[in-house]
């Protein structure tokens, strides 16, 4: 069954249907929506995500606000749509397609499961022949990393990360908007919007019911890396810097900022990798730096490992370490 497209107006770039002119989404907007747009959108909500763009774009028919994911793709498993069409109905009330519109309300607003075999296929086939490498750019933005263990946030030392980003040039709040664009992940894995500035980014980060958080770090006005913060246990969170989302000519900067970062949180450091080529993306390091003690296999740029962990990894005896803080920190052999 060929996938259905909706929501992919001109100006967020017109990747529906080829055989016609993609339509306008200023000329879409309306003053008021449908009679029951509300529950439109929560099944638009609801859809399930096939493709995720970490980053954001400016609304544009307002050019005020930041739309965070946008260029993400969703679907019900008989239609797929860009994420970013949620917002424009919910704020411009565009008009959408009366057979999608139908479509939903034959469902009775409620968006239906999609099997991994159906999204994958509606996956291959949106993006063809490009499919793979699609996958693999993703991956690679995935692998290119710089990786640390942090013990469990209270709200204080949430907040002096956050102030300790700023001051080493890597603002969670876009310099120019003063907006904050991420998400957090319930224990149910219902991804749920940060909102209300830096202090939903703060709770999130400190209180045990999100497993996962996500956020941009901006580097400037137009330079940004995805920050995903994964709860281990009580005791452990691993934050992952999508490093790789920066520019090849600005990424040095960014790891530089981030060691800066690091250097002033030494002493709470459970461990920390540089992976700049993401040569150690199927490497887990959470049981290499975790009490597991797994063996160090495969080289990073640089690793640093509590020194009271070393008796758990003999492969490392005997290659040169540097200290720092309660860590010693290796350099690629």
């Amino acid at each position: 069954m060929m996938i259905k497209q909706a929501g992919f107006y001109r100006e967020l770039g017109g990747n529906g249907d080829k055989s016609a002119p993609a339509p306008s989404l200023r000329n879409s907007a309306r003053a008021a929506g449908e009679w029951d747009e509300d529950r439109v959108l929560a099944y638009l909500d609801a859809g399930h995500e096939i493709f995720t763009a970490m980053g954001a774009e400016r609304d544009v028919i307002a050019d005020d606000v930041w739309i965070t994911g946008a260029g993400s793709l969703i679907t019900d498993g008989t239609w797929m749509w860009p994420i970013e069409l949620a917002y424009y109905v919910r704020r411009h009330h565009v008009a959408l397609l009366p057979e999608f519109l139908d479509h939903i309300r034959a469902h009775g607003y409620v968006s239906p499961d999609v099997p991994h075999d159906r999204a994958l296929a509606i996956f291959e086939e949106h993006f063809g022949e490009n499919a793979q490498a699609a996958a693999a750019a993703d991956t690679a933005a995935e692998q290119s990393v710089f990786i640390w263990y942090h013990p469990a946030f209270t709200h204080a030392s949430a907040q002096i990360l956050i102030d300790r980003l700023a001051s080493s040039g890597l603002s969670v709040i876009h310099p120019l908007t003063e907006n904050l664009f991420g998400f957090r992940e319930t224990a149910q894995g219902r991804r749920q919007p940060l909102v209300g500035g830096i202090y939903s980014l703060v709770s999130a980060l400190a209180e045990g019911e999100y497993r996962n958080v996500e956020f941009q770090c901006w580097m400037g006005n137009d330079e940004s890396l995805a920050v995903a913060v994964r709860r281990l246990d009580d005791d452990t969170q691993k934050l992952t810097f999508r490093i790789a989302d920066i520019p090849d000519h600005d990424r040095e900067e960014a790891v530089a900022a981030l060691v800066r970062t690091l250097d002033q949180d030494s002493d709470d450091c459970l461990g920390f990798v540089i992976d700049r080529a993401g040569v150690t993306a199927e490497h887990d390091w959470d049981r290499v730096l975790s009490a597991h003690g797994e063996p160090v296999s495969v080289w990073p740029d640089t690793l640093g490992i509590l020194r009271t962990r070393l008796p758990a990894h003999p492969e490392l005896a005997g290659v040169r370490y540097t200290d720092y803080g309660p860590l010693v920190v290796f350099h690629r052999p």
